[in-house]
């Protein structure tokens, strides 16, 4: 299904490791999502590593989003509880 894209609108994409941002740029997106969790549980399951972990894949996601001239934008879950 393909979507009628506006010049005026923003489409970001969650992006969670290397191989999601590796997928953005072959759409050629503008902007990007990475998200993270305030609980190392959440983390965990959400996306299958350490919080610590996580923020180094951000930083390689982010950085290849610099050199592309790509937006980013973060997103932190869990920070009142957690469902785990």
């Amino acid at each position: 299904m393909r979507i009628n894209y506006k010049a005026e609108i923003n489409y970001p994409v969650l992006v969670p490791n290397l191989k999601g941002m590796q997928g953005a740029l072959a759409a050629k997106v503008k902007e990007i999502a990475v998200f993270g969790a305030a609980s190392e549980s959440f983390t965990k399951k959400n996306i299958n590593c350490t919080i610590d972990e996580s923020i180094e894949r951000f930083k390689e996601v982010i950085n290849l989003a610099k050199e592309n001239n790509i937006k980013v934008r973060g997103y932190v879950s869990c920070v009142m509880g957690c469902p785990y």
